[in-house]
This record gives structure tokens, sequence and C-alpha cells, in this order.
């Protein structure tokens, strides 16, 4: 199977009309009003906001040909810089710091979670925010039968409609959600899916990981109007200062 990450145009086809987390992104970028890091920030589709606000933008992920098309787009404008989010060292420290659209996720380990808010509270400035978002995790989403679902509605990649068709496999001990992609074109599915793996964190263990990593949480958000988290609430959105 491919890797959901290694084609970069595909990715972008995909998230081009998303733009839900606008709003909120640009809210806390302007309040800190200062140097902006991005962990996981693939070709660049948040950056935009940031830059666009004329904001100093830095983003960091772990795979060059998605760094490669992020340069591409913004030149000069902003830093995209090879690293892992799990263990990274800057040496300078951020106003605003974001890991937006469940890139949290790709940590499937605990250790890796901690690690990661690790790097990040070494990076915020005392007077900053952290922003993370990620799904809350939907036992309909994840117990559903072994059967091909629809999970991106039609788009055009290639000057061909598609769609994204996929299938899943929880696993209740490790909490790890294996999802497997079909990229459908003009009707016809393909045969070479992708696959990728997400953890599902759960409410209360994010509130543990931030404890152990020296995050406090100032604020949480169940959608991206700041609507209160319930368990209900489709998403989990967190701001976070350092805990001093």
């Amino acid at each position: 199977m491919r890797d959901i990450y290694s084609d970069p145009d595909l990715y972008d086809a995909l998230h081009k009309d998303i733009g839900t987390d606008k709003e909120i992104i640009s809210h806390y970028a302007r309040k800190c009003n200062g140097p902006v890091l991005e962990l996981a920030s693939g070709t660049g589709r948040l950056a935009k906001y940031i830059i666009d606000l004329g904001l100093p933008y830095t983003g960091i992920d772990n795979s060059r040909s998605f760094l490669d098309k992020a340069i591409n787009n913004f030149g000069n404008k902003g830093k995209f810089l090879l690293h892992d989010m799990r263990d990274f060292n800057l040496k300078r420290s951020y106003d605003f710091i974001f890991i937006g659209f469940n890139s949290f996720l790709h940590n499937l380990t605990d250790e890796n979670a901690v690690n990661c808010l690790h790097s990040v509270r070494s990076h915020l400035l005392d007077s900053g925010l952290f922003l993370l978002s990620i799904f809350l995790p939907d036992p309909n989403f994840l117990y559903r039968e072994e059967s091909l679902f629809e999970a991106r509605s039609y788009f055009y990649y290639k000057g061909q409609k598609c769609r994204i068709m996929e299938k899943n496999s929880y696993d209740e001990e490790s909490q790890i959600n294996s999802l497997t992609w079909y990229l459908e074109s003009d009707g016809i599915l393909s045969d070479k899916p992708f696959s990728f793996k997400q953890k599902m964190y759960y409410p209360h263990m994010m509130d543990i990981l931030f404890q152990q990593s020296g995050l406090k949480v100032l604020e949480k958000f169940g959608d991206w109007d700041r609507s209160v988290l319930e368990e209900t609430s489709p998403l989990q959105i967190y701001i976070c200062s350092t805990d001093n």
C-alpha cells in the first residue's frame, strides 16, 4: 500500500476547499501578533492564513515532497523546514504555535505525544499560545462494518472527477485506527490503495498529556465555531499556554 502522504498534489486536491479552520487559527495568530510555528505543515494550506496576516511564519514537516510543494507555493514568504514534530529543536521561541487538522493523531504512542508536546513547550514563549485540533473519537466511525464508505465527496484531480472511499480497522488496546483509502476516478476504483494510522486521544487523556508536558489548558472547544466541548462534539480544540 502507498503512504497517503506520498502524493502532495492529491493531498492539495483533497483539501482545496476546506476553510472552516481559518477564522479560529487567524484569530489566535492575530491575538499573539508575533512569529508563528506550525507543526506538520504539509504543503502550506494553513500557512497561507498566517502569511496573509503578515506575520513571520515557520512550518516544519517530515515529508520532503510536501515541503518542496510548500516552498514552490510560497517562496521566501515563509520558512519551511524538514523536522519531525515528535522531537525538534529550532533554537528559538514563538508567540503562537499550532498543530491543525488532526496531524497530532500521527503520534501513535503516548510517549510520542508527550515528546511532541514537550517540544512545543520548549519553543513557546511564556506569553504565547498553542492551538491543537483533533477529532473527538466517534464509536460509530471506529466500529463500522468492514466495507467501503465515502470519506471525501467529489473533487477534481488530474482532470478527473474523483472521490475517496475508505475502510478502517480499530484496535481497542492500542487505540489505533488503521485506515485504507481508495481513489475513485471517473467511477473507476483504483486497485492501489493508500494507508495511514491515527491514534485516538480522548479528552481525559489529552488533559494528562498536557499536564505531563508543562502546558496549561486555557480553553476547550468542540468545533470551529468555538462551541463548548461535549460528548457529541465532532472536534477537540485546545488553547494552551505554558504552566508558568
